[in-house]
């Protein structure tokens, strides 16, 4: 079967791409070897509660998730978390601390101590520039002071990457915030100089975050809906159950060798996790393939807890994050039916809890009653609660998100230099440039360009 284009993985990168390729008239064709589309941007609903797959929310800022959203025509349905939403929560000495949202709770909370304070309010005057191969620890230590660094930013990394600020690379899994310090000294300065920016940039492109929800987002029927909504409108392009076992080729094209047959195409973007990735250029570029194979990927397991009533002991907000080394296994747990309508049935709760990460591997190993307990223990510990659950499930993601280690950047530059080796070739994924789904969906976006591109030469040239 002759195609255009091929795109390997049906997750939210690979349909943001084939979405924008088929609107521009390619032939394409998208392989997908999970039962499913989405990968892990899915919603699942039963007993009433409505349970995310992976991401659960995205931000105002996330301006290519809603332009998407308007070019499939569900902008309507984008649905903003509740205001009470607004508070996060860290743990800090085996108890719940709300983050601070203004000078008072800043002066009381309990999060750090008087000299933590000091070191995080004299951020502005610290302009001491860090270098290429600073560690993520390296990084907030010396912007936030020691303190702030483990409690605040290794809350920050729990939650975003699952990981370990000792191996993370600051400029590679913080790009913006390290260009606010290379370029204006400081975050605070280079936050304000950025919001400046981009506030220009959007009036300049007719995008205005008035127009959007205040707080998070998500859809009525969570994010899974915007993955059905891509599934409709590229309807038979999609192929699921098909598993790529070899890429080649042959006369300046690609050949994908799967589960439902042959494939050729002019172009091939593969939008596939690194190990994925990596096995299917085995035998097309072995050293593209081992590059990719080495970008680390934190386990991480997802554990469901649904109550069929309100829990008194749970604070409304977005959920708690927990550093490492405060006594609690978690790496969070969040709140769903306090961030949205419609996720728990009546007036129940619904809780959301990540386990294992890059510093704890082996929970991945434990059985599903084993992981629920971890859960249910630390919620006692912290919260007191004792409830009885009438809904548990357990999802295990063994390459749940990719690391951005250090070496990261110069991996990153040799893994392009090979991809421009093979014409035709295109990546896309959220372990190239940033992990959250708005990355995934810009990556998407860039390699369709990309594509587009590289038609123009080869028509202009012939």
């Amino acid at each position: 079967m002759a195609n255009e284009v091929i795109v390997v993985g049906g997750g939210i990168a690979g349909l943001s791409c084939a979405w924008r390729l088929s609107r521009q008239g390619f032939q394409v064709e998208v392989l997908e070897a999970q039962e499913e589309l989405g990968g892990n941007v899915r919603s699942e609903v039963r007993g009433g509660f409505l349970m995310e797959r992976g991401p659960h929310t995205f931000m105002r800022s996330a301006d290519d998730i809603f332009v998407l959203a308007k070019e499939l025509g569900i902008e309507g349905e984008i649905l903003g978390s509740r205001p009470e939403a607004e508070a996060r929560f860290i743990v800090r000495k085996q108890r719940l601390c709300a983050v601070p949202s203004g000078p008072w709770s800043f002066l009381t909370t309990r999060l750090l101590s008087a000299r933590g304070k000091i070191k995080l309010v004299g951020e502005p005057l610290r302009t001491q520039r860090g270098k290429p191969d600073d560690s993520a620890e390296q990084f907030f230590s010396r912007r936030f002071g020691p303190e702030g660094a483990r409690v605040l930013a290794g809350a920050f990394i729990s939650g975003v990457y699952a990981g370990d600020a000792r191996t993370l690379s600051a400029p590679a899994a913080f790009p913006l915030f390290w260009r606010f310090e290379q370029e204006s000294g400081g975050m605070l300065r280079g936050g304000l100089a950025h919001r400046k920016k981009m506030k220009a940039l959007r009036a300049a492109q007719g995008l205005s975050l008035d127009l959007r929800p205040k707080g998070l987002s998500s859809f009525r029927q969570g994010l899974g809906q915007l993955i059905d909504a891509l599934g409709a409108q590229l309807g038979d392009r999609c192929r699921t159950r098909c598993a790529v076992r070899g890429i080649g080729r042959e006369g300046g094209r690609f050949v994908v060798k799967t589960d439902q047959g042959e494939r050729r195409a002019e172009h091939l973007v593969l939008a596939v996790p690194p190990p994925e990735a990596r096995a299917a250029l085995q035998g097309l570029n072995p050293a593209l393939a081992d590059l990719l194979g080495r970008i680390p990927m934190a386990p991480v397991a997802v554990v469901y807890l649904g109550y069929d009533r309100r829990l008194p002991s749970v604070p409304d907000g977005f959920g708690f994050l927990a550093p490492r080394d405060e006594g609690v296994r978690a790496l969070g747990v969040l709140f769903p039916s306090r961030l949205f309508d419609g996720r728990a049935p009546g007036a129940g709760d619904l809780l959301t809890a990540y386990v294992g990460g890059v510093q704890d591997p082996v929970a991945l190993q434990l059985d599903d009653a084993s992981l629920s307990r971890i859960v249910t223990n630390d919620l006692a510990k912290l919260l007191g609660l004792s409830t009885a659950q009438v809904f548990v499930r357990v999802l295990r993601h063994p390459t749940a998100i990719p690391q951005f280690t250090l070496g990261h950047l110069e991996r990153f530059q040799k893994i392009q230099s090979l991809v421009r080796e093979i014409p035709g070739l295109f990546l896309a994924g959220n372990y190239l440039r940033g992990v959250g789904m708005k990355d995934a969906v810009g990556s998407g976006f860039e390699a369709a360009m990309n594509v587009t591109q590289h038609r123009q030469t080869r028509t202009s040239a012939s």
